[in-house]
């Protein structure tokens, strides 16, 4: 392989065949309830690790329950518009 190559990438790469507007935003859920999903989501996880780590069924499946809720809590404020808006085509 050639320096040059190495140094200023594929040379096979066309970069103007590629369209910027359609990946400027490609919206990976950076919205009020993508998050509060997602972290309710984690502590429901680490409270699920801390109930099988220490062998308490009991706070295995709360977790489970936590997890769910994160899920049903995402959904909703997404319905009430938190959520990402949809793209227009």
């Amino acid at each position: 392989m050639s320096q040059s190559i190495a140094r200023n990438g594929a040379a096979d790469l066309d970069k103007s065949t590629i369209d910027y507007a359609a990946i400027a935003d490609p919206g990976h859920g950076n919205s009020v309830a993508g998050w509060t999903g997602v972290i309710i989501m984690l502590i429901g996880i680490s409270v699920g690790c801390v109930g099988f780590t220490i062998h308490n069924p009991t706070i295995t499946y709360i977790s489970i329950g936590i997890v769910a809720l994160g899920v049903v809590v995402g959904l909703i404020l997404r319905a009430v518009g938190l959520g990402n808006k949809p793209k227009k085509k």
